[in-house]
């Protein structure tokens, strides 16, 4: 988990020194001041969307340090160490935004922060001491384990159902744009349909394959209570492509042709049609933005991070696919990163769309991420076989005509921890 730590700690020192506007001043002296000012504060609206900012985005430096820590030390020390590494990060960074203005250094950022990272310390002291006794248990019965599925399962949930704007719900005006809406383009129905494939497979790899039906069609009849979430939006042509999707996953013929192949094909097929909207093409350029994510630095926080919880799922989802076909984590994330930055480049031409170079970037960042988890917890169920049950070849000293549906098993690099189902073992 060291590696993802560094890799929160680099974002978070993207996104605070965020637009990277530097200016030399001519005394350090200033920052002292702005510290004090930041004191003098008025209780507001706004100030308190900034506390909640700063009390939420040092959550994950907190889990992934404690994480990261020897189990023998004791919890008030693991977690005091992941406050004082927040404290220490934020101070560096309230510091350095004295020089990067419209960025002000202030002590109420640096309190939130390091309370922030004091919660995070918290849950992952929390999830390593009972997560595992969880895991053991779902894993005795056949349901799931640590994974890169069961993480991408978690990231659709968060994008399907986190909220994306508190000034009201809207119910009944959501409710009433859905009954009204004209019927769907053929080319929303087709990407919404293979993304609903693609959740399936997540659900074959954690669940198995055949609870992997019952498991989406509860998806599919959890869609319903979008419509009472503030800023999510459901769409007509989304309930029916889980309906077809659905539908496919239980017709056993249809099911059986569903490979890792087949599967890994479908999300990059419609990986283009969703970045190539509105499939209109004109001759004039549009500008391209260089820096990752500021698109999102720029928009408000909860609608940038629903955006994100979307754009994480589909792109990891289309990793972990194609990975499973056999190419590997590696090769997956760096094949969809440069057929994003390709999309991104005919994106110049297409009205109404940003290019930009967060999406490539954000296919790395999520093949790191699924590359360690694999290593930490060994691939899930889904990782060298066609996730369809297929008949594989009678094994040496095999009665005549019987098979094994087993997928074949990998043996670990040595020192390499996997989920063995109720233990761990090193190999």
């Amino acid at each position: 988990m060291r590696r993802i730590f560094y890799l929160t700690c680099a974002l978070v020192v993207f996104g605070s020194l965020y637009p990277f506007h530097f200016v030399l001043r001519d005394s350090p002296a200033g920052a002292i001041q702005a510290f004090r000012a930041s004191l003098d504060f008025v209780l507001n609206r706004g100030f308190l969307r900034d506390v909640l900012v700063n009390l939420l985005v040092y959550i994950p430096v907190g889990f992934f340090f404690v994480l990261d820590e020897r189990p023998e030390r004791p919890a008030w020390l693991r977690m005091l160490r992941a406050a004082l590494a927040g404290a220490a990060l934020s101070l560096s960074m309230e510091c350095l935004q004295y020089y990067f203005p419209p960025r002000m250094p202030s002590l109420i950022d640096v309190l939130d922060n390091t309370l922030s990272a004091a919660a995070g310390g918290l849950v992952g002291i929390a999830f390593s001491a009972r997560a595992r006794q969880a895991f053991d248990a779902l894993a005795g019965l056949g349901l799931a384990r640590p994974s890169s599925a069961l993480f991408l399962a978690i990231v659709w949930i968060a994008a399907l159902f986190s909220p994306g704007d508190w000034a009201g719900f809207r119910t009944l005006v959501k409710l009433h744009a859905f009954l009204a809406a004209p019927a769907p383009a053929p080319g929303l129905v087709f990407v919404a349909f293979v993304q609903w494939i693609g959740i399936g497979a997540l659900a074959a790899a954690i669940a198995g394959w055949s609870r992997a039906p019952l498991l989406l069609l509860a998806c599919g009849l959890a869609l319903p209570f979008r419509f009472l979430v503030p800023g999510q939006h459901p769409q007509l042509f989304e309930f029916a492509a889980a309906a077809v999707a659905i539908g496919c996953w239980f017709a056993v013929p249809v099911s059986r042709r569903l490979s890792a192949g087949v599967i890994a094909f479908l999300l990059a097929a419609g990986l283009v049609v969703d970045e190539l909207r509105p499939w209109h093409f004109v001759n004039r350029s549009g500008g391209f933005e260089w820096v990752p994510f500021a698109s999102m630095l720029e928009t408000q926080w909860t609608y940038a991070l629903l955006i994100l919880f979307r754009k994480a799922a589909v792109y990891g989802t289309t990793v972990w696919a194609i990975a499973r076909a056999g190419i590997g984590i590696t090769g997956s994330a760096v094949l969809v990163s440069v057929l994003l930055a390709s999309l991104e480049a005919a994106q110049i031409f297409l009205p109404g769309r940003t290019a930009e170079t967060t999406d490539p970037v954000l296919a790395l960042v999520l093949g790191l991420i699924l590359l360690r988890l694999d290593h930490k917890y060994g691939a899930d169920p889904g990782a060298a076989t066609p996730l369809a049950k297929r008949r594989a070849a009678p094994s040496p000293g095999a009665a005549p005509g019987s098979a094994s549906l087993r997928p074949p098993s990998h043996s670990p690099a040595p020192g390499r921890k996997i989920w063995t189902g109720g233990r761990r073992s090193d190999f």
